[in-house]
């Protein structure tokens, strides 16, 4: 059946806007019902109502309120006409005050998040005379990014956060780090904004610590995985021209370069990208996350007493 081949982050992500939309933007009825019926199939499909997966409201919202009005019949079953459709959408409108608030959460999760992120960069590039910032995005090649569930996803974002943490081959002089997960506002396609800080006196080939560091993404994900390599030369020209370039070298005594750094690193916490949030995760799992400045192995601080 073809529902059942259809994207899982894809129809969530589908599924999530038509939700706001219906709540906030006023669509006409037509439009609605068009929508539920290429999307009520696939979204039953994948929908799993179990403890282990949390949903945003509106993806939670409609799957109780859909199921409501269509009672025991099975989706393949279901057709969506005006009267059912009406009366979904009347019912979604109660809803506008809790997707709200849950809204306003996830900015201000987003906005504690920047705040610790821009301190975390502060002591840095403060501590050390030079570092190298690498910038990376890593994501699922197109067509192969419709057999990646979030169950997996987050299997292959725990073995990255894994290396990191050993600091062992691309990820070895490590001194910070930095990761951002999200989806696409429009397909859904799961991603992770990765920024890596190296000691500057020992790491200076950013371009081919990305290209490392993105293969062996495409490793871990035995294949599905692809990357956006900042540091490629056309890249860095194009932000170095208006200088905003914010990678490759960073020298504390150079007041720009720390600040465009900063720029770079906080846009993994941007609290206006509320549509890029993931709809759904699994019970318990983070979608940002940075390393810690304060341990025992930063040289120059006083030792760490208990």
């Amino acid at each position: 059946m073809e529902y059942i081949n259809r994207n899982q982050t894809e129809v969530f992500t589908k599924v999530h806007q038509l939700v706001i939309n219906i709540i906030f933007r006023d669509l006409d009825i037509d439009s609605v019902m068009d929508k539920l019926n290429d999307l009520y199939q696939s979204f039953m499909y994948h929908y799993e109502a179990d403890e282990g997966l949390v949903y945003l409201k509106p993806i939670d919202i409609f799957f109780r309120n859909a199921q409501r009005i269509v009672g025991d019949q099975y989706p393949d079953e279901v057709i969506w006409e005006h009267n059912n459709v009406s009366e979904l959408i009347d019912i979604l409108m109660y809803y506008k005050r809790e997707v709200e608030r849950e809204r306003s959460v996830l900015i201000y999760q987003e906005r504690q998040n920047k705040k610790a992120l821009d301190e975390y960069i502060t002591k840095l590039t403060h501590h050390y005379a030079r570092l190298l910032f690498v910038r990376i995005d890593l994501k699922y090649a197109q067509g192969h990014d419709q057999l990646i569930t979030i169950e997996e996803f987050n299997e292959h974002i725990n073995k990255l956060r894994q290396l990191i943490r050993k600091q062992r081959a691309c990820f070895k002089d490590l001194e910070g780090h930095a990761w951002a997960l999200e989806q696409g506002e429009i397909n859904g396609g799961l991603h992770c904004h990765l920024l890596l800080i190296y000691d500057g006196s020992e790491r200076q080939k950013d371009w081919h610590i990305a290209k490392e560091v993105g293969e062996k993404w495409v490793q871990i994900t035995e294949g599905y995985g692809t990357y956006y390599n900042y540091h490629e030369p056309k890249n860095k020209r194009r932000y170095q021209q208006y200088d905003r370039l914010g990678i490759g070298m960073i020298h504390r005594d150079n007041e720009l370069e720390v600040a465009n750094a900063r720029c770079t690193a906080l846009y993994l916490t941007k609290p206006d990208k509320f549509d890029q949030h993931l709809k759904v995760k699994i019970l318990g799992m983070n979608t940002f996350g940075k390393g810690r400045y304060r341990t025992s192995k930063r040289r120059g601080l006083p030792p760490i007493t208990k």
